[in-house]
């Protein structure tokens, strides 16, 4: 759990000026891994401007997964 705090924080702060996209990129994790454990998440800029959040996570059974979305909370990408 504390964890997960230190990721939240820390992706507000990287995401200055964007906590909306911020809040919509956990409400769309949570809502579509909701016993999942982040391990890492990574910020990225990307070519058009737009910034993407990769989150590495370990699913309730422990199996590795990794999800990409924009700062809207719509999922880019998943492995």
């Amino acid at each position: 759990m504390r964890k997960e705090s230190v990721f939240w924080a820390l992706l507000g702060v990287m995401a200055a000026g964007c906590s909306s996209g911020s809040s919509a990129v956990e409400g769309a994790f949570y809502s579509e891994h909701p016993y999942a454990h982040i391990d890492r998440s990574t910020t990225r800029s990307n070519s058009d401007g737009s910034t993407s959040y990769e989150i590495a996570y370990t699913r309730a059974d422990g199996t590795k997964g990794t999800a990409t979305y924009a700062a809207t909370g719509e999922l880019q990408k998943e492995n």
